[in-house]
């Protein structure tokens, strides 16, 4: 009796323990599948902009780091200064943030990237990446995020935008608005709703001639952009496919100052996560305060004498500049050569 019961009480035992087993395997399983971390590529460009402007690997060394610090199931890396020689770096990667002059200038590469994306790799363009040559453009750009920066009719002045999110859409969390000065491109060339239900803005700007500071490049200011001031422009914006890789578009990112802008960051962190599938807070991605001593490392001229100073409220209250005159044509008049100096 005295046996039997020992012999019971042992298989009462093991499979105590056997069902103790499976029910945390299966709780650490829930974890893990509920875990899952995205991985995020910045490939930074080098630029032949002076000091403080197109800091593009210092900026995306800023925007990873506090990727890394948000405590959200997600990793980055950031390589800089032209294409990686090792491309198994993209093995894994969920989404890759390109923020470079020239869209990259990646050549035959872009192949490389269409096929990632096809195989569900999100994607992202910040400032000058978003304006790569023509062909790219009508051949990539316009699948993979819907919208570019076009040489024939966009602009790239520098102006105060105060940007108003799309309410409701997880870019937007914690985020109400964004006022900022920038160059922020505008009258880009995105497809119409019926060539493109699932591209719309994340961020919208109104320009006017008010809040216009500089026109930017007399090559690019033209009629068709001149007509548009005064109505909503897109300066953040997506492809948002169902059930196919995301893709996006940020025309700021100028100076480098501004990611020292809490919402300016937060808007794209925020954005920089949507496009890598994960969910955002509720408050946004969080991050921690950008200092001047963060904002001057990494930079392209580290030996530079010059400084960045943090942003300040007088940027966002420049006089207006000067409207371009613009020739029958629709153009700003071509400035004369200059004649060479005899010598």
């Amino acid at each position: 009796m005295i046996k039997t019961s020992y012999i019971l009480l042992r298989s009462v035992a093991l499979l105590a323990f056997i069902a103790s087993t499976l029910f945390f395997t299966s709780l650490e399983a829930i974890k893990d599948s509920d875990g899952e971390t995205k991985n995020i590529l910045f490939l930074a460009g080098d630029t032949k902009h002076r000091h403080g402007f197109h800091e593009y690997k210092a900026g995306s060394i800023l925007l990873a780091n506090a990727i890394n610090e948000s405590g959200l199931p997600v990793k980055a890396k950031v390589h800089w200064y032209g294409w990686p020689k090792n491309e198994k770096m993209f093995d894994d990667v969920d989404a890759c943030i390109i923020y470079a002059d020239s869209g990259g200038d990646f050549g035959e590469k872009y192949s490389f990237l269409d096929q990632k994306i096809k195989n569900g790799m999100g994607i992202m363009f910040m400032h000058y990446g978003v304006h790569p040559t023509k062909e790219v453009a009508e051949k990539y750009y316009k699948n993979w995020i819907g919208g570019y920066f076009d040489d024939e009719f966009s602009v790239n002045p520098s102006w105060v935008a105060k940007m108003k999110p799309k309410k409701g859409h997880p870019v937007s969390n914690g985020v109400k608005s964004v006022t900022a000065y920038d160059e922020f491109y505008w009258n880009l060339n995105f497809p119409s709703p019926d060539e493109c239900t699932h591209c719309y803005p994340l961020a919208t700007a109104i320009p006017t001639e008010q809040n216009m500071v500089r026109y930017g490049s007399g090559k690019f200011w033209n009629k068709s952009a001149a007509d548009k001031l005064g109505t909503p422009q897109a300066l953040l914006w997506c492809s948002d496919p169902p059930n196919r890789s995301r893709g996006a578009g940020f025309v700021g990112g100028h100076y480098h100052r501004n990611w020292a802008i809490d919402d300016y960051r937060k808007l794209i962190l925020n954005t920089i996560a949507w496009v890598a599938q994960v969910e955002v807070p509720l408050d946004g991605v969080p991050s921690s305060k950008i200092t001047k001593a963060m904002l001057n490392q990494n930079l392209n001229r580290p030996d530079s004498l010059e400084e960045i100073e943090l942003p300040t409220p007088d940027l966002l209250v420049q006089p207006a500049g000067k409207k371009p005159l613009l020739e029958a044509n629709g153009r700003v008049a071509e400035k004369p050569k200059r004649k060479p100096k005899n010598k």
